[in-house]
């Protein structure tokens, strides 16, 4: 299954690319790669969700910490370990 690329109001710079599978009985789960510019700057797996749109407010909110922590830790000086 290929990745696409989904809109998730990051700051700019930003972006997501989302792999998702679906179980037989309609669960999904998914694989997301976090990218700032052309740079990758973390892959965050979701668990499995009762619905897509579980996953993508799970993703959601994992993305909104990692891209806060990562900006936080750019202004002292250091990246976040993965």
């Amino acid at each position: 299954m290929a990745a696409t690329r989904i809109d998730l109001d990051l700051p700019d710079g930003w972006s997501c690319w989302l792999e998702l599978q679906q179980s037989a009985e309609g669960a999904c789960s998914g694989k997301a790669e976090l990218r700032e510019g052309n740079e990758p700057r973390c892959v965050l797996v979701i668990a499995q969700q009762p619905t897509r749109e579980a996953v993508i407010e799970r993703l959601k909110f994992r993305a909104d910490y990692f891209v806060g922590e990562w900006r936080m830790r750019q202004r002292e000086g250091g990246a976040p370990r993965s």
